[in-house]
């Protein structure tokens, strides 16, 4: 065994002491302090509501409080009303000034408004409930717009609105009693006019401009007319002055010598004079201030929007005007009659009724939708039809003969 071989194992030993002492040093060496940390549980901080921070520090005691409405504790009581015989219902009394008072002379300058006093007429117009003679839901369209002249050779002439508004129960002429004609049965005078059924109180308007020549009661020294307003108008026809006349007013709203304008209210609806309801009777007088002088008032009346007008002459065998003939107006789109009216009656007397200077017309039908229609009246059991075409705002003439019809013309 070689000796250099003990070396290696001597230096072994070495090394495991040497390791040894280290690890012996190592753990002599005095434990360092231990600290034990003991966790807390941190307290939450309080925090209240922002609306609750405002309402404790008073904000907005200062302004001005929501008010409040008390609650009833009371039981309800209806109200009542106050019976019929307590209440006021005196109508309107009338205006007029004194009737000597000189009208002014009217001339091509505007008017203007008179402004002199009235002094009161006292009236005692009783109040009556009226039966409803149309239909409610009844349609009354807007009337055309005075004056208006459309046809293309200048007859028609229709210069005055209507003297009751479009809103009032009604503001046509009856058909039962046109003008020219003695009514149902034959039983009533030749009217002079046209009659708008309306509820005592519906304001009556003029129908144009002029100037008031009568106001009070006994118009021409008759009590048949009631309360009656006459107006001379500011324009005539071919050289004549024109008239127009309200009749049976509850109340005169103007005075003799007043001047008023197209649309200014004159009076109300009544039922004062000869009536056997309330209404307006309408006239129309050229040429004179007489019963006499009266043309019928379609024929200056604007019609309403989208209507016109079938005036006609409808003659005998003898070629002679036929008198209180009946006439009917066919639609020709829906073969169904629209309206009906009579021809006019003469007497022969000195307050006859006039056919227009223009159209020579013995009856007149108003507002006839624009279309297309037949004509017929029958004269001594024969039919006699004619076809006219009725354009707005305009007159359309038939003429119904006999006579060419016999003789083929």
């Amino acid at each position: 065994m070689q000796r250099g071989s003990g070396l290696p194992i001597f230096l072994l030993v070495l090394v495991v002491i040497a390791g040894f002492v280290f690890v012996v040093f190592n753990n002599s060496r005095p434990t360092p302090e231990l600290r034990v940390i003991v966790p807390t549980e941190a307290q939450p901080t309080a925090a209240d509501n922002a609306w609750q921070t405002i309402l404790r520090e008073g904000f907005g005691s200062d302004t001005t409080p929501i008010p409040t409405v008390a609650i009833p504790t009371a039981a309800f009581v209806a109200p009542t009303l106050l019976p019929a015989s307590q209440l006021d219902l005196t109508p309107f009394a009338p205006q007029v000034a004194n009737v000597n008072d000189a009208a002014p002379t009217l001339s091509a300058s505007t008017p203007t408004r008179a402004v002199s006093s009235p002094t009161p007429l006292a009236t005692n117009i009783p109040l009556t409930v009226l039966p409803i003679t149309r239909e409610a839901q009844e349609f009354q369209p807007p009337p055309l717009v005075p004056p208006l002249s459309r046809d293309p050779l200048g007859r028609d002439h229709y210069w005055m609105r209507r003297p009751v508004d479009s809103n009032a129960l009604n503001n046509s002429g009856l058909f039962y009693y046109a003008y020219g004609s003695d009514g149902p049965e034959n039983a009533w005078r030749i009217h002079a006019g046209i009659d708008m059924p309306n509820p005592i109180g519906e304001t009556v308007r003029a129908a144009a401009a002029g100037v008031i020549e009568w106001a009070n009661e006994d118009f021409q020294s008759t009590y048949t007319y009631g309360k009656t307003v006459f107006v001379r108008h500011e324009f005539g026809f071919d050289g004549q002055p024109i008239y127009t006349l309200y009749a049976h007013l509850a109340a005169i709203l103007v005075f003799p010598g007043q001047i008023v304008q197209e649309g200014d209210a004159i009076g109300l609806v009544g039922n004062t004079g000869r009536v056997s309801g309330p209404h307006v009777h309408f006239e129309v007088r050229m040429g004179g201030d007489d019963y006499g002088a009266t043309y019928n008032p379609l024929l200056w009346m604007v019609p309403y929007v989208n209507t016109g007008i079938i005036a006609g002459r409808v003659t005998d065998g003898n070629n002679d005007l036929a008198m209180d003939v009946d006439v009917t107006i066919r639609s020709r789109a829906t073969g169904l009659v629209v309206d009906t009216t009579t021809t006019y009656i003469y007497r022969g007397t000195s307050v006859d009724v006039n056919p227009d200077p223009v159209w020579g017309e013995n009856f007149v039908i108003s507002d006839i939708p624009v279309g297309r229609y037949d004509v017929i009246a029958t004269i001594n059991n024969e039919r006699i039809t004619q076809t006219v075409d009725v354009l707005e705002g305009t007159t359309s003439f038939a003429e119904l003969s006999l006579f060419l019809q016999q003789s083929g013309g």
